[in-house]
């Protein structure tokens, strides 16, 4: 069913994704690493995303490093941001991050509403984006305390307010997370937390397809005042 996309609004059918792709515009005045060329998985990724994120359903994605995970979100929550629809909080994780800076990044953003109700502005919801969230350091029971915070976030809708030891709700709130396979540094994340989430596996792009997206970036860079000589130099290049 993931091959295709489901036209509500108008033929009310499943269409190929490639009906959707959005063309590829160059913009020079931004760094490589911010330039994203659709393809048929990265719109099928973003849809879904971006769905699920407005309806405040937790989203995480994985995969190995390099396959453009953090880009699809990032491009996501910028759209969204410049709408005037959300308000992002990005929380990168280390083996350092601990449970108190987790919730302190979260409560900086957070209007308070009642005595014990927080949430977003009005008109708009606050996205949770936590990239690398398996990261933090296993302490000696075996959890890591940032992921204990987000899961009883998750569950309770909310968290306690340190010190007074009272509760306090959450809402208008969605949670993105993001990370690669455990290795190294990355622990395996318990199975209390992932099961809050839709989670979605991205595969690494075939060598069609990485060449698809190079030469639309390279295309468009050699586009931008190249002599035409050097611009016949682009399928070579790539």
């Amino acid at each position: 069913m993931f091959d295709y996309w489901y036209d509500l609004k108008k033929e009310k059918i499943f269409k190929p994704w490639s009906q959707i792709v959005k063309p590829f515009s160059y913009d020079k005045d931004l760094s490589y690493f911010e330039l994203m060329v659709p393809t048929q998985d990265t719109t099928k990724y973003s849809y879904s995303l971006n769905h699920l994120m407005l309806i405040e359903k937790p989203i995480f994605f994985t995969g190995s490093s390099g396959i453009g995970k953090t880009a699809i979100i990032d491009n996501i929550i910028k759209e969204q941001k410049e709408a005037g629809i959300i308000v992002p909080i990005n929380i990168n994780m280390s083996a350092q991050t601990t449970s108190l800076r987790t919730q302190q990044s979260i409560d900086e953003k957070l209007e308070k509403k009642k005595r014990t109700l927080y949430g977003a502005p009005p008109g708009k919801k606050i996205v949770i984006f936590v990239d690398d969230i398996n990261m933090p350091a296993v302490e000696e029971y075996g959890a890591q305390p940032p992921i204990e915070l987000l899961r009883l976030f998750i569950d309770r809708k909310g968290m306690y307010i340190r010190g007074e030891w009272i509760w306090k709700d959450v809402e208008d709130t969605s949670v993105i997370a993001c990370a690669a396979p455990p290795s190294g540094g990355r622990a395996n994340i318990t199975p209390r937390l992932t099961r809050r989430f839709n989670m979605f596996c991205l595969p690494e792009a075939s060598t069609g397809v990485l060449g698809a997206i190079f030469t639309a970036i390279v295309k468009g860079f050699l586009g931008t005042g190249f002599t035409d000589k050097v611009k016949n130099l682009e399928e070579a290049a790539v």
